[in-house]
């Protein structure tokens, strides 16, 4: 208490030069205006923010007609929906988080800033303390774009997954449906001839659309697997490695989840897989499928000669995925110690990113 009494007599003995130096060093920019709206005081920080050389290029100007005129598109602001100068007629102090304040050269520049009613002769001002923000600004921008980059990403893996599912659905409807007919209809036919020459070719041409039937179901599956639409992320895996060239050891849930994230994690598991089949050497492989509050983590990992590098010749297959991965705001690593195996671990969040197709 004794120490702010000193601070007090001092500053009315040294007849506020104090409070002069105080202010002109301060960060933070001040400024004054009084009960007619003109400008009392800027201390060097204010004039650094607005672009002025020296105070007397903005003493006794009119405030709101020189740094809060026009807004940032353009329009006119005015002075009557202008927080900055409130507290001259409200007597109430005004704090704003971000606001634009135009500079000398016309330019704008973001402020936060508060504003206080202060008593000048026999009328009522403001002070004014405010702060450049164009770092703050600047680091939201980039925030904001890499949101909107996130979610531009995650429409188009959403609108690629729905011309997956697409795609498969005619490939079963139209034309495998059209394959198994010609069939039907050749081995009809092959039971009426007498002709062995006819019966042969008839033979000939059921095994030959067979195969193509064959052909056509796995890439549909390839496209986007029924099983994983009707019954979810489980029985896809293990309709997936029940034919896989090694054993793989399971641990997945029964929880169904967004179909983005399923489809995601389903194409993650069977690239890693045929990576494992291509090019580990492996004995044997594991995928495991943990979901938590928010992330649906998975590892896959092989006990094959390692040394996969994202990007290298053992790892090429890997870049899409983790292209597909972080279209939907996951991670992707892998762990791969040459003659050690392979781990890739991949975490996808669970929050639905974008809305689910209407169901077909």
């Amino acid at each position: 208490m004794m120490r702010e009494r000193g601070i007090a007599d001092r500053l009315v003995a040294d007849g506020g030069e104090l409070l002069a130096a105080l202010l002109a060093s301060m960060v933070d920019a001040v400024y004054a205006v009084d009960g007619e709206g003109r400008v009392l005081f800027a201390n060097l920080a204010a004039l650094a923010v607005l672009g002025y050389d020296h105070e007397r290029q903005l003493l006794g100007r009119d405030s709101h007609a020189t740094i809060h005129y026009q807004r940032t598109d353009g329009r006119p602001f005015p002075e009557s929906d202008c927080p900055l100068l409130r507290p001259r007629s409200t007597g109430e102090a005004v704090r704003v988080e971000q606001d634009w304040f135009i500079r000398r050269d016309g330019t704008f520049v973001p402020v936060a800033y508060s504003s206080a009613p202060m008593k000048v002769g026999h009328g009522r001002g403001a002070v004014v303390v405010f702060r450049d923000i164009s770092e703050q600004h600047r680091a939201e921008a980039e925030r904001r774009r890499a949101e909107e980059i996130r979610a531009s990403r995650a429409r188009l893996a959403q609108a690629e997954l729905e011309q997956r599912r697409r795609l498969g659905r005619d490939l079963h409807d139209g034309a495998q449906h059209r394959l198994v007919n010609v069939i039907v209809a050749l081995q009809l036919a092959a039971g009426k001839t007498t002709d062995d020459e006819a019966g042969r070719l008839i033979a000939d041409a059921v095994s030959e659309t067979q195969q193509a039937l064959e052909d056509l179901r796995d890439l549909a599956s390839g496209l986007h697997p029924s099983v994983l639409t009707d019954r979810g992320l489980r029985a896809a895996v293990n309709s997936l490695t029940a034919r896989a060239p090694v054993p793989v050891t399971l641990d997945l849930p029964e929880a169904r989840f967004s179909p983005l994230v399923e489809a995601t994690a389903y194409f993650v598991v069977a690239e890693a897989l045929a990576n494992v089949a291509k090019h580990a050497d492996a004995s044997e492989a594991s995928v495991s499928v943990v979901a938590d509050t928010d992330q649906l983590e998975i590892v896959v990992s092989d006990d094959g000669r390692g040394g996969v590098i994202l990007g290298g010749a053992l790892g090429s297959g890997l870049a899409g995925l983790e292209d597909r991965v972080a279209a939907i705001g996951g991670t992707l690593r892998v762990q791969s110690p040459p003659g050690a195996g392979t781990r890739l671990l991949v975490s996808l969040p669970l929050a639905q990113l974008v809305s689910s197709p209407a169901a077909a």
